[in-house]
């Protein structure tokens, strides 16, 4: 009797389980099935259709409010050993509606924080004896194994001074998918590309000229950087970062497009599912989903992070300064957008003025002190810059509108926008002589 009972008890609780199960797959399908209703009436909404415009409606209201920058690392890696061969952070404005692309190069030297570093001696014992001032960035993510890519993010996010909200890794067979998916893509390769490495299974073979790149030969572009006679880009790893960024360009338009989006979304969420390693979730593709529309090549805009190339123990290095690298992440990821109509000028007569010689030369800054108070302008302060010497000309001032004028004074100079580096100098305005100043 006891036993029937027992029995039956676990009847019921497996038929309450298993409803629970049939009922969470059908929300699941539903909620599935309203995203893509949603999206495929919102990005073919046809103002004459009501229903459309109800889409319009609801989308508006369950979007939030996007934050003014959103910023995003990803990192294309080797399928065979994890490193990414492409590192690369995006930035989209939702004021501007632009994208902003800043390439890091894989051959940036870093210097590996000791937690880190630890962490990786654990993976692999081998590496204990390095110095992990002298590694590559491209090996964060091979050392770090399973958390190399939030490695890579807090390290990015030291050297710049900025937040990183979204993470995508993805290998080249995910690359690959993707462009074969919308049809490839038609660009012009610059040179005759041809490379074989078997250890890699590697082999590239393009010729020059606007051509349509499938996703093996797509990669072949992306991945080439000399022959095996050692001939290639000139300026080495920069003017293939310059070529990279030109296809990327191109590949994110069309991969971004609505045409392209519709006509297969099973390929993006099988490249999803399939290739992709990211934070960036279901409830955050609904928010950015009313973005879509504004992605055209005019609003993407691509950088390098700047740098310089030098050999160390004979092996080449990119070399970021910490300063100048934090100046331009301000201005392309935390400068407060300013539309172009909202902009006041002021004059700087009545403005503080520090001058700084970062140039080579003495007694330019006392010159350009002269310079200035000819034309009717107070300068407060002279002195020497402590830090990276750079050619062009700096003008640091708080907000926008400012230091134009002046700038006048100075040829190939460059005004910048940082009110946190303005307050930090202690004047309205500081001006940094370069190494170039005609």
């Amino acid at each position: 009797m006891k036993n029937s009972r027992k029995k039956q008890k676990k009847r019921k609780k497996s038929l309450v389980g298993r409803f629970f199960k049939i009922m969470l797959f059908i929300l699941t399908i539903y909620f599935v099935g309203l995203i893509s209703f949603f999206a495929y009436a919102y990005l073919n909404n046809d103002k004459e259709n009501n229903n459309s415009n109800l889409v319009t409606n609801i989308v508006s209201k369950v979007s939030p409010k996007l934050p003014e920058r959103t910023i995003g690392l990803i990192a294309c890696t080797d399928s065979g050993d994890n490193r990414a061969d492409a590192i690369m952070l995006v930035c989209y404005n939702s004021i501007n509606k632009e994208i902003s692309t800043v390439s890091i190069p894989r051959d940036t030297k870093v210097s590996i924080p000791s937690d880190m570093w630890n962490i990786m001696v654990q993976n692999f014992p081998i590496i204990a004896n390095d110095n992990p001032d002298m590694k590559k960035i491209n090996s964060i993510t091979y050392y770090g194994k399973e958390m190399g890519m939030q490695f890579l993010q807090e390290y990015l996010e030291k050297l710049l001074d900025i937040k990183i909200d979204y993470y995508l890794k993805f290998s080249f067979d995910g690359f690959r998918y993707i462009v074969d998916s919308i049809g490839g893509i038609e660009f012009d390769v610059p040179m005759r590309m041809k490379y074989s490495d078997p250890t890699q299974d590697l082999y590239i073979d393009l010729q020059p000229g606007i051509q349509l790149l499938d996703g093996d030969k797509a990669e072949q572009l992306l991945r080439f950087r000399k022959d095996n006679y050692n001939r290639g880009y000139s300026r080495g790893d920069l003017e293939r970062i310059e070529v990279q960024q030109k296809f990327i360009k191109v590949f994110l338009e069309k991969a971004l497009s609505i045409n392209s989006i519709l006509s297969n979304p099973k390929a993006y969420l099988s490249a999803l599912n399939q290739y992709v390693d990211t934070n960036f979730g279901a409830t955050d593709a609904l928010k950015y989903l009313p973005e879509l529309k504004n992605i055209s090549s005019e609003n993407i805009k691509s950088y390098t992070i700047p740098c310089s190339q030098d050999m160390i123990n004979g092996h080449s290095y990119v070399i970021i300064d910490d300063e100048t690298a934090k100046d331009f992440a301000y201005d392309i990821f935390k400068k407060p957008t300013v539309k172009q109509e909202d902009i006041v000028y002021e004059d700087s007569f009545n403005k503080s003025i520090q001058i700084l010689n970062g140039s080579y030369t003495s007694g330019v800054a006392s010159k350009s002190k002269e310079l200035l108070e000819q034309n009717n302008y107070f300068v407060s302060h002279i002195g020497d810059f402590n830090g990276e010497k750079v050619e062009e000309t700096r003008i640091y001032v708080a907000k926008e509108g400012q230091g134009t004028d002046i700038q006048k004074l100075f040829p190939n100079s460059k005004i910048l926008v940082n009110p946190e580096k303005a307050e930090n100098f202690g004047y309205d305005i500081t001006v940094i002589i370069g190494t170039k100043r005609n």
